[in-house]
């Protein structure tokens, strides 16, 4: 609406009378009479009359063309046959019968391990958690018990 308002305004000034800023400006001057260039009227045509058809045959030129002579051109020779050989008939050859036999599994020999002496290990640290005052200061809980993360500005007071 702004818009509208602001390109009304700007359209008025354009179009408003400018007279009374008193420029000053001289009248036009007088249009002098210009010479107008006529050129001089073309010849008039003159006509001649096309020649009468004339109503005659001219037959076309006899042409001559020589034969060429016959080439003689031996037949090809037949292609050669070929009879694809018998394939030669499977031999079957039964398997041997199976044997059943026992062979039973190779001794398997692991000496037992040396007992080695082992004391206790130490007893793990027991975290203990901090206070919450350090991280309240750090980063402040709201009202409904959720923390906040928030990115942490990096100022650099040195730049190379």
């Amino acid at each position: 609406m702004k818009f509208l308002a602001v390109f009304f305004a700007v359209v008025a000034c354009a179009y408003g009378d400018v007279s009374h800023l008193g420029y000053d400006y001289a009248p036009p001057a007088p249009v002098a009479p210009v010479q107008v260039y006529q050129p001089a009227p073309a010849p008039a045509p003159i006509r001649i009359p096309a020649p009468a058809p004339v109503q005659t045959y001219i037959p076309p030129a006899p042409i001559s063309i020589p034969a060429p002579a016959p080439v003689y051109q031996p037949a090809p020779a037949p292609a050669p046959i070929r009879i694809p050989a018998p394939a030669p008939a499977p031999i079957r050859i039964p398997a041997p019968a199976p044997v059943q036999t026992y062979i039973p599994p190779a001794p398997i020999s692991i000496p037992a391990p040396a007992q080695v002496y082992q004391s206790a290990p130490a007893p793990a640290p027991v975290y203990q958690p901090t206070s919450q005052q350090v991280l309240e200061e750090i980063e402040p809980q709201s009202a409904d018990g959720y923390r906040y993360k928030t990115v942490r500005r990096r100022v650099y007071r040195h730049r190379f």
